[in-house]
């Protein structure tokens, strides 16, 4: 801009601010490649050649008001200027009106020395130099801009001087004061990469748009603004519809939506929308204009946004991929059904190459699919010994699109031989055309070293010792109609039955009898009618009339050979010896439990009637005058005879208790809260709980019931407090915890005391005898422990001890959780006893 200045200081114009803009414009126009794109010079071009011309037009007069070359130069005038239009790639020249030369830059004279292999001077006339174009044409343009006229055109080079193009404006030359046209100002630019540009550009789209017809592919352009959408032809064509008689609203678009696919087509919209996918990418259903259901596949992409990264415009395609989907649906299905069978199967194209394979086949060869695919399937598994005229005759049938049967020999992966039964079947689209081929083929390996295999099987059937029927299904459910077809030696036998008499004969014919259970018949029958293995004991009749017992299993079998009927094997054997003894155990069964009860009879006849006796003896020892033992070894024969018969009341009382305890095991089960059960237990040993200062800690949820034998309950826990209590350290109050929770399975209490402890390993497996006791300095029997266990067993549970010798004890008893009404999550309850 300070230059600038300068070279306006020995100008006497009036206003020197316009002088200062038209050359600021100028030198913007010739720097444009440095300020601006071609894109948006292209699309204002007449607006800046006017410029460019009027900048040119002022510079011109300028030129004229001065006197001399020296006055310029003194004033630094022409230097300036003349580098500003040298500084630019774009040709810039004037004539006057009789062609000659008034001023030009440096890329005009390097032009002119290209051309014409001259150099060019002010003054020079335009026409006679050579332009590599014809200077008529030149000069017809000339003439235009001299009677006032600005115009634009564009030409282009012969190929032998380098086939460029150039972009030409035109504008006529004016004086100041009088308006009258004193010349031309032309300004020419190269395009030739904009041409080349737009020729690749009109190539591409004629491509693109062959392609498009081609692939029958609909184009939508959508304004996000409005959510109008515009359609090609092919678009509205794929649903059926003229060009008129479809728009692009969006109401539109969602009514030819299918109802299920709305959601799933704005979700992915709305996925590309946010950023968090590509494109959009999405398979939905449209409907036909004749009510049909097309499937499309839309593809496209967000290609505009503002300033602000809103979308503005996004560009797709539908393509119709009905055919496709049926087609997958259909190969779906087939993939389905033979990756059940156990025969390999092998689906190929219509050039017989593998498409897919299934995983009996994989299993077969030891091939993978991915090893094969796209090849023939013979180049994987021919070898050495294949039959190559075999491979020939399948070559030419799968030509010819044949159907194909043959064996030959297959290779394994790991070079194992194996003989394969091939069936090749074509199949055809609607159209006729040939879609794909399907083998099915199946390891013939054995049958081709055996031959006499089904022979030997046959026999093994004939003459197994166990009877064999073969029963046929019926077209419809009719117990009526099931028919037996084959039948071996062995049930002939069993039976009585002759082969004729057996043989199409309805098989319950053969099996009821007079004392038949017929409820067991219904579900072998039902059994079979759903294809489902069943096995029952049932009750036969021979020929004769004789019954026995059988064992039937009844399998089903597939025969595809025999138009897809189904059949059945039942294994027939006879159990009458079986069912003997069975019957015999039984009847020992039952007389061992009458002979429990007995001996439990007996036993509570000894433990009652006994006690009655004893009880005499102790009361006769006790009225016995001492005084008239005569001698102290009467005395002590007395004292020993009291002893004993104490002893043998507290054993009879023990026996008692236990078997009260096992015949209670039958009694019926109550409700009641397990907290309320345990308060009134330690209820009962308030006295001794008070006069030893025991602490107690009770951590039991209101919300536990039980539904138990509540005696039981009561029993255990009575007992292991009594214990706690009976067994404290002497050196510590004692410190009594009851704990109680659900856990996944069962019911769990603990009741932890810090007492004596004792040492679980000298111990082991004597804790819960009956009468062992581990501190003989206190009282007891060694009945409680054994009690407890067995009432805990009784109820389905287990208990367990943890105790430290000097430390305490814990016990844990698990009742199973189907007796906790109300299940809770496991507290975690950490012992502190080693």
């Amino acid at each position: 801009m300070e230059k600038i200045k300068v070279f306006l200081k020995g100008f006497p114009l009036p206003n020197k601010s316009i002088l200062v803009f038209v050359l600021t414009v100028l030198l913007v126009l010739l720097t444009e490649d440095y300020l601006i794109s071609f894109s948006i010079l292209s699309h204002h071009q007449s607006v800046l050649f006017v410029l460019a011309g009027t900048a040119t037009a002022f510079y011109f007069y300028l030129l004229t008001k001065r006197r001399a070359s020296d006055t310029n130069n003194r004033h630094g005038l022409r230097n300036p200027v003349k580098s500003i239009l040298d500084s630019s790639d774009e040709m810039v020249w004037a004539i006057d009106t009789n062609y000659r030369l008034l001023v030009f830059n440096e890329a005009f004279r390097s032009s002119i020395q290209l051309f014409s292999g001259h150099d060019c001077l002010v003054g020079d006339n335009i026409l006679s130099i050579e332009m590599g174009a014809d200077n008529h044409e030149w000069r017809a343009h000339y003439d235009k801009a001299l009677r006032g006229i600005t115009f634009s055109f564009e030409d282009r080079l012969p190929e032998e001087v380098g086939g460029m193009s150039y972009q030409n404006s035109f504008q006529p030359l004016r004086n100041e004061s009088t308006g009258k046209i004193v010349g031309v100002s032309c300004f020419s630019k190269d395009i030739t990469w904009k041409v080349e540009q737009e020729k690749k550009l009109r190539e591409s789209s004629q491509r693109l748009q062959l392609v498009l017809d081609s692939a029958r592919m609909g184009i939508w352009d959508l304004n996000m603004r409005t959510w109008e959408a515009q359609f090609n032809d092919l678009y509205k064509q794929m649903l059926g519809y003229a060009t008129h008689e479809i728009d692009g609203s969006q109401t539109t678009w969602e009514g030819l939506l299918h109802p299920e696919d709305v959601s799933l087509a704005w979700d992915c919209m709305n996925k590309h929308i946010r950023g968090e996918a590509e494109t959009i990418d999405m398979e939905y259903r449209m409907r036909h204009k004749d009510g049909r259901w097309l499937w499309i596949h839309n593809r496209g992409k967000i290609v505009e946004r503002d300033l602000d990264g809103i979308p503005v415009r996004a560009l797709g395609t539908h393509y119709d991929i009905t055919q496709r989907k049926l087609a997958e649906s259909e190969l779906q299905k087939l993939s389905l059904v033979a990756s059940k069978t156990h025969n390999g199967v092998v689906i190929t194209d219509a050039n017989a190459r593998v498409a897919w394979v299934n995983e009996a086949y994989e299993k077969m060869t030891g091939f993978t699919l991915a090893e094969i695919v796209g090849k023939y399937p013979a180049d994987a598994v021919s070898g050495p010994d294949t039959d190559s005229e075999a491979v020939k005759r399948i070559m030419a049938k799968l030509a010819g699109k044949q159907i194909i049967r043959e064996e030959v020999i297959y290779y394994k992966k790991n070079g194992e031989k194996i003989w394969v039964a091939l069936e090749i079947t074509p199949i055809f689209d609607a159209d006729g055309n040939l879609e794909r081929f399907i083998s099915i083929e199946t390891d013939v390996t054995d049958r081709r070293k055996h031959d006499n295999q089904r022979l030997i099987l046959e026999a093994a059937v004939k003459n197994i010792a166990e009877a064999v029927l073969i029963i046929s299904k019926p077209c419809k459910k009719d117990n009526s109609l099931y028919r037996v077809v084959y039948s071996n030696d062995a049930f002939f036998e069993m039976t009585g039955f002759s082969p004729e008499e057996v043989k199409h004969n309805n098989p319950i014919n053969l099996l009821r009898g007079p004392k038949s259970d017929n409820e067991k018949l219904a579900r072998v029958f039902g059994a079979i009618a759903r294809e489902n293995y069943v096995q029952e004991d049932l009750i036969s009749y021979k020929k004769n009339g004789e019954s026995f017992w059988i064992n039937l299993a009844v399998s089903p079998v597939g025969d595809l050979s025999h138009n897809n009927k189904h059949y059945f094997v039942a294994i027939v054997k006879d159990i009458s010896e079986k069912k003997q003894a069975q019957n015999e155990a039984l009847g020992l069964t039952n007389e061992l439990v009458s002979r429990n009860k007995e001996l439990q009879e007996f036993t509570q006849i000894v433990s009652h009637n006994l006690r009655a006796p004893v009880v005499n003896i102790l009361g006769l020892t006790q009225i016995f005058d001492k005084s008239q033992a005569f001698n102290e070894y009467n005395l002590k024969i007395l004292r020993h005879l009291t002893e004993s018969a104490q002893q043998l009341d507290t054993i009879l009382i023990d026996l008692n208790d236990i078997l009260q305890v096992r015949e209670s095991s039958t009694q019926a089960k109550q409700k009641f809260i397990l907290k309320d059960l345990v308060q009134q237990v330690l209820s009962s040993f308030i006295l001794q709980i008070e006069e030893s200062g025991a602490k107690i800690s009770l951590q039991v949820d209101e919300s536990i019931q039980l539904e138990a034998i509540r005696g039981y309950v009561h029993s255990v826990v009575h007992n292991l407090t009594t214990n706690a209590l009976k067994y404290r350290n002497p050196r510590r109050p004692l410190e009594l915890g009851v704990t109680a929770y659900t856990t996944k399975n069962d019911l769990v209490l603990w009741v932890k005391d810090n007492g004596l402890g004792m040492d679980t390993k000298l111990i082991a497996g004597k804790l819960f005898k009956l009468y062992k006791r581990f501190h003989s300095h206190v009282e007891g029997k060694g009945m409680g422990l054994f009690l407890v266990k067995t009432q805990v067993e009784r109820m389905g549970g287990t208990i367990k001890v943890f105790s430290t010798l000097g430390k305490g004890t814990a016990f844990r008893v698990a009742i199973p959780i189907e007796n906790c009404l109300v299940k809770e999550d496991e507290i975690q309850y950490a012992l502190e006893v080693e």
